[in-house]
């Protein structure tokens, strides 16, 4: 039987997006007839109880006390192990070279299977923040010795594989892109998604976008100002705003613009059957992103695997698929009035609007679903083409 031991820095409940991408993750391999045992940092509350997957908590963040343990767990042992990779939640404030070089050491002297999932490669170097730079020369080392350490490399977009080129030693296999699933489930049926707009207050010939995120200092003022500008222009057309930081970025909404006092709603972070509902009741979703969309968007792939229409920004990291597949609507990041001009034309068009959901579902199910990663997991684990 495959067995996997998953190395998370973060893992529900009260995670990130990489968290909730390693329970679905390790929930789909155990539902395939995997071995699977998860390892995360000291947290205060309980793991989610997933049938097949065994939940350890280690004693440190990935310190010596942990390496200790994880040297018990795989001495003797033919699991393969498979890191789910952002360097700062690594423990030693995003610089615990130890652990890389544990890793480092447990393939070549070892013979330990290690897989490194790269959610991201290393912190920027910075001009306007001179003290981050050393961060960005440790993590840049950290990442070199995890590609040493590798039998495989996985990316969760296409840029990743730019940004890891110059630390690939030579002879090491090229990095396999694995687009991040959604985190939240597929809608509920259409009749609920009625309930669901009737609940919101969602009805007669109003139109709905909505935005699913965190709300970040990078996006939120983005959001804003195309959010403003849309309900400016369009006086029957109201936002919902889902997920953490939602109520704050509408409250700052409404603090500058009290005129659309009753258009912009906010509902904080919810379960996954009601994000999934609240998504499908929308007519667009808006996501715009300052690096551009990407196959590590969770947000969108929510919307996507919901058939709800996204209109999102092209940037410096957006890869060919999403242009080639039309599966969203984009527009370059910096061009707000289009973005506007875009969304508005879609919410008059509903034929089009129909179009673009369905272009983006395929295309979900096609390149980004969670069974596209089993077959690319499950493949290569046994040796099979993938």
């Amino acid at each position: 039987m495959n067995t996997w031991c998953i190395l998370t820095g973060e893992y529900p409940p009260g995670c990130g997006g990489v968290g909730d991408y390693t329970l679905l993750l390790a929930e789909a391999l155990a539902a395939s007839g995997a071995g699977v045992s998860v390892f995360r940092p000291p947290a205060a509350a309980a793991a989610p109880d997933v049938p097949g997957v065994s939940v350890v908590t280690l004693p440190d963040r990935f310190g010596g006390a942990s390496r200790a343990e994880l040297d018990r767990v795989l001495d003797g042992s033919r699991m393969r192990v498979l890191v789910q990779y952002v360097p700062n939640v690594f423990g030693m404030r995003g610089l615990n070279v130890p652990w890389c070089r544990w890793l480092l050491h447990r393939a070549r002297r070892r013979g330990t299977d290690v897989r490194v999932m790269f959610h991201e490669p290393y912190f920027y170097f910075s001009w306007r923040r001179p003290h981050w730079n050393a961060l960005a020369v440790g993590q840049r080392l950290m990442a070199g010795l995890l590609l040493r350490a590798s039998r495989e490399i996985y990316v969760s977009t296409d840029s990743w594989r730019r940004y890891l080129g110059n630390l690939v030693p030579a002879g090491s296999p090229v990095p396999i892109t694995l687009p991040i699933p959604s985190t939240v489930p597929r809608h509920s049926p259409d009749d609920r998604i009625r309930s669901r707009r009737a609940i919101l207050g969602l009805t007669g010939s109003r139109r709905v976008v909505g935005h699913f995120g965190t709300y970040g200092a990078l996006i939120a003022p983005m959001l804003r100002e195309r959010l403003v500008g849309l309900l400016t222009a369009e006086s029957m057309a109201c936002a919902v705003c889902i997920g953490d930081g939602s109520r704050d970025f509408v409250r700052d909404i409404l603090e500058r613009h009290p005129r659309l006092s009753g258009r912009v709603l906010a509902f904080g972070r919810m379960p996954g059957s009601e994000a999934a509902a609240t998504i499908a009741a929308c007519d667009l979703l808006l996501q715009p992103y300052p690096d551009g969309v990407t196959t590590r968007r969770t947000s969108t792939m929510a919307a996507l695997l919901n058939g709800t229409p996204v209109v999102t920004t092209s940037g410096a990291l957006t890869e060919p698929i999403w242009s080639t597949t039309q599966a969203v609507a984009m527009v370059p990041v910096g061009d707000t009035r289009s973005f506007v001009r875009t969304t508005r034309l879609l919410l008059a068009n509903t034929t089009e609007q129909e179009a673009l959901g369905r272009r983006g579902e395929a295309t979900y199910r096609k390149h980004f679903s969670i069974e596209h990663t089993l077959t690319q997991l499950q493949g290569r684990f046994s040796g099979e083409a993938a």
